[in-house]
Order: structure tokens, then C-alpha cells, then sequence
């Protein structure tokens, strides 16, 4: 019997000490480079190069969205600027401590109803700083001021949902985008918006006078409610006025021959929307020098009556902020 070979001795510098080199073994399969080589090459440079052709659509896109951002809102879009950020401004100084009645000579109620005016209303304690004026006036709350002061209302909070896209905010959305797909829903919004708003928008832009109402209470029957008056144009306020709400009572009245309305969950009490919101158009009337409407020594509200099914009754409602 042969003796056993002699374990490998290990060399000075040797990179596989205590094992057999790889070239002693021939059952491992040998690595076919120039098989693998370029198979992984496609592998790594095909995402890059896929990457790399995306982001030169994307910057092509993006690029080419601006240009036209900037060309179909080259007219419309400073005014639109312009005129909110003199309403935000406003709204903001309003909110401040009150500075007293005023009346511009020249301001007539006749001007204000002969066309529409645009129309906001905010709170004080929703009005930290100019940037939440935008948010205050989307709020709805029930509101009667424009209906008693005879004026036909344009939403200043329509004015500024429809013309989001004016603002340096979509075109800082714009060059945020990365992706393809991403540009291409924001060109589609665009033109969406340009074909449905821009017509609203030139309307609402064309308004001469901006009133705006700031309720100093949580809720607009709770406290006094301010009325501004604002020259567009001109960038002014033209008439400042301060009700309490609590000078005028809304009487309900029977009407014979109507159906008589559900019963009332709470009885009639005069403070209503309605009540405080011509209370406080009375107030600006007094300031423009027209006479308040409404009628002296009304008698006292009558007691709630017990029988809600008497058809010859018909008390008005209000809803409550």
C-alpha cells in the first residue's frame, strides 16, 4: 500500500493558504467572460440609459409646460395676482383693532347695486397672518348681509379656487415634477382650467367694489360683524362700518291660504342670521346716509304658538352658524 500523499505546503505570499488552488480542481465549471461580460453590461446600462432618456423627456416636458404656463397667462394671470394679494392685504389690516366708521363722499349706494360686487367674509379668530385669509374665506357660514344690503354677490372664494393655477405655486409644482407622467397631468390640468375658469375669473376681475364682512364673535350672531367697502381700481376702502347685530328683531308673519311649515325644534328668539345680518346693513346704510330699513315700534314677538298644525300660520326660520 502507497502511503498517503503529503498534505500542501504553504509558500511564503501564497493568496489561498491551507487550500488547493482553483486550478488543481478541473470539475468547477470555468466563468465564460466573454459570454457574462456583456450580458452584464445590458443589465446595468440599459436601466441608465432608460433613466437617462426619461429624465431628458422629463426636462423637455417640463420646459416646454413653462413656456406655455407663462404665454397663456401672460394677461391674465398679474391682474389675477394683483387683486388677491390687495385682498389679502385688506382682509388681513381688517382684522385688526377697528379704526372707526368712514365714507368716501363719493361712494352712493346706487353705485354698489348697480352691478355685482365680489363678496367675502372672514372671522377674527380664524386670521393670524395674511397667508390664512384664503382659508377663512372658503368657509361657508349662513349669510344674509348681501341679500339686505340689495347687492348681488360674486364669491371672492371662487375667485381664488379657480385661479389656483395663476399662482407660483403650480409653477413651483411644475418644476418639481420628475416624472413624465406627472407633467403631462399638470399640462392637462391647465388647459382643463384655462377653458372652464378663465371666463369666471375675467368677471370676478371685472368687479369695481369688494366688500368684506369680518365677524369679531366665533359665530356672526354672537358679536359685532365689520363691513369694508373696497375700491378695486383704485386699491381703497371707500366705507368702513361696525354693528352689533342686535338692532333689528325679524317678525314672523301669517300668510292665510299657505300650508302651515313643520313645527320648530326651539322657539322663535329673534337672534338669527337674518336679524343680525340687516341689524348690520342697517348700520352701513346709516353710514352712507340712507335711512335704515325696517319698522319702528314693531310690537313684541308673540308667544310661540302651541298648535304647529294651524294652516293659517307661517313662521319664518333661520339656521344658526
Amino acid at each position: 500500500m502507497s502511503p498517503p500523499p503529503d498534505s500542501p505546503v504553504d509558500e511564503p505570499g501564497s493568496s489561498h493558504r491551507g487550500m488547493i488552488p482553483r486550478d488543481e480542481l478541473p470539475f468547477l465549471p470555468q466563468i465564460k467572460w466573454r459570454f457574462w461580460a456583456p450580458v452584464l453590461v445590458v443589465l446595468v446600462g440599459f436601466p441608465l440609459l432608460w433613466n437617462l432618456k426619461r429624465d431628458r423627456e422629463a426636462r423637455r416636458l417640463r420646459e416646454r409646460l413653462l413656456r406655455e404656463h407663462t404665454a397663456l397667462t401672460a394677461t391674465l394671470g398679474p391682474d389675477y395676482r394683483a387683486v388677491r394679494q390687495f385682498i389679502e392685504a385688506s382682509a388681513f389690516a381688517a382684522v385688526g383693532p377697528y379704526a372707526g366708521d368712514l365714507r368716501d363722499p363719493n361712494l352712493t349706494l346706487e353705485g354698489i347695486v348697480r352691478e355685482s360686487v365680489l363678496y367675502g367674509r372672514v372671522r377674527v379668530h380664524e386670521v393670524h397672518s395674511p397667508a390664512e385669509i384664503a382659508a377663512s374665506i372658503r368657509h361657508r357660514y349662513p349669510d344674509q348681509l348681501c341679500a339686505c344690503l340689495g347687492v348681488e354677490p360674486l364669491l371672492a372664494r371662487e375667485l381664488f379656487d379657480k385661479g389656483a393655477f395663476l399662482l407660483p405655486s403650480f409653477v413651483d409644482a411644475v418644476r418639481g415634477a420628475s416624472s413624465t407622467e406627472r407633467l403631462h397631468a399638470l399640462r392637462e390640468d391647465l388647459i382643463f382650467r384655462l377653458r372652464r375658469d378663465t371666463p369666471l375669473l375675467v368677471n370676478h376681475l371685472r368687479r369695481r367694489y369688494f366688500i368684506l364682512a369680518v365677524d369679531e364673535a366665533h359665530a356672526s350672531i354672537d358679536g359685532p360683524t365689520r363691513v369694508f367697502i373696497y375700491d378695486l381700481p383704485a386699491r381703497r376702502v371707500v366705507l368702513r362700518a361696525r354693528g352689533q347685530g342686535t338692532d333689528l328683531r325679524v317678525i314672523p308673519f301669517q300668510m292665510v291660504g299657505l300650508p302651515s311649515p313643520p313645527p320648530r325644534a326651539h322657539p322663535f328668539t329673534g337672534e338669527s342670521v337674518s336679524g343680525h345680518d340687516c341689524s348690520v346693513a342697517n348700520t352701513a346704510r346709516t353710514v352712507l346716509g340712507i335711512a335704515p330699513m325696517g319698522m319702528l315700534h314693531a310690537p313684541d314677538l308673540p308667544m310661540p304658538v302651541a298648535d304647529a298644525g294651524n294652516a293659517d300660520v307661517a313662521t319664518v326660520s333661520d339656521a344658526h352658524p
